[in-house]
């Protein structure tokens, strides 16, 4: 019969489960909650990676990997095939090659902020009481004295039912993520993440990025083509097929950061949001209508460029929700 654990077998087995839940938290633990992060999952649809530094919204298709497979794989081709040859030329290509790297690593870096990074997660009331009457749960029509173009523009605090809570203005609920999000774009399923106030700027570093690197893998390429028929040698004698195929890839690939990033360039430059613009338009396919500023924008105060800058470099403020707390 065997007798009961060691002290030193259960701090081993706590410290191993201490580890893999700090590696990775999918489901809430009762019994190792010492952070937030160790027990969110249970009442959220989030899992956390190294001690809550990353997060991913757990009940989503993976995208968010395709989109990584898609940022890699020319990066290995280009290395492996491209690279070394514009490297050891003397028409000075380096620059060229340094500058696509730099592209990618920043397209790299912004879409895994865009990714894992809090977009402005508000906390939920758990302390909601029994007997709380209905008029608390009314929304509630402030009025909006910028004196701006908007005029005599009102903005509405609505209670959010899921989350118990008064949300923000501009804040709403992503049924995706299930909490509401400060300053909420939409929900990306490319990055399996809500575009919100405080990854909002990653996204278009993203949407940026990765169209200069598409167009700095073009060039290098073309270069590449370039040189080998104008210096006439075969295609037997150098990889060329595979200049071709990132020529390709690249030119089909930048069509969509190319279309996102000019349409959030002109929702910043009208201070709308996507579930705004949406909104006003009926919920229709913003592609068939012209992005307009609305009159009734109690937000848009200044011209386009101010606009933009307003909500491009606006302060990502702090989180409302520390995943790694006590």
């Amino acid at each position: 019969m065997k007798g009961n654990p060691s002290t030193h077998e259960v701090i081993g087995t706590m410290s191993t489960r201490r580890f893999y839940r700090w590696l990775i938290t999918i489901d809430g633990d009762t019994e190792i909650n010492y952070r937030n992060y160790e027990e969110l999952p249970s009442r959220s649809n989030y899992i956390f990676f190294f001690g809550g530094r990353l997060r991913a919204v757990k009940t989503a298709r993976p995208f968010s990997l395709v989109v990584l497979f898609l940022i890699l794989s020319p990066m290995v081709l280009f290395s492996v095939f491209e690279a070394h040859r514009l490297w050891h030329t003397r028409y000075g290509y380096k620059a060229l090659v340094v500058l696509f790297y730099y592209a990618w690593a920043w397209s790299l870096l912004s879409f895994t902020k865009t990714a894992t990074s809090d977009p402005g997660v508000l906390p939920r009331n758990i302390h909601m009481h029994k007997d709380t009457p209905q008029e608390y749960f009314n929304n509630v029509t402030l009025p909006y004295g910028a004196g701006g173009s908007a005029g005599n523009a009102s903005v509405t605090l609505k209670y959010c039912h899921t989350c118990k809570i008064w949300r923000p203005p501009r804040a709403s609920h992503c049924s995706v993520c299930e909490c509401c999000v400060l300053t909420h774009d939409h929900h990306c399923i490319w990055v399996n993440n809500c575009v919100g106030q405080r990854n909002y700027r990653y996204f278009l570093a993203f949407l940026l990025s990765s169209t200069l690197a598409c167009a700095l893998l073009i060039a290098n390429c073309a270069l590449h083509l370039h040189r080998a028929l104008h210096e006439g040698i075969r295609v037997s004698h150098r990889p060329l097929p595979v200049a071709v195929l990132l020529c390709v890839y690249a030119a089909v690939l930048c069509v969509y950061p190319v279309i996102l990033l000019g349409y959030h360039v002109a929702m910043s430059g009208t201070q709308q949001t996507t579930r705004e613009y949406l909104r006003s338009i009926g919920f229709r396919n913003p592609v068939m209508h012209r992005i307009r500023r609305r009159r009734d924008n109690p937000y848009a105060e200044h011209g386009f460029l101010r606009n933009m800058l307003d909500l491009m470099a606006e302060p990502r403020g702090p989180r409302s929700c520390n995943y790694r707390y006590r």
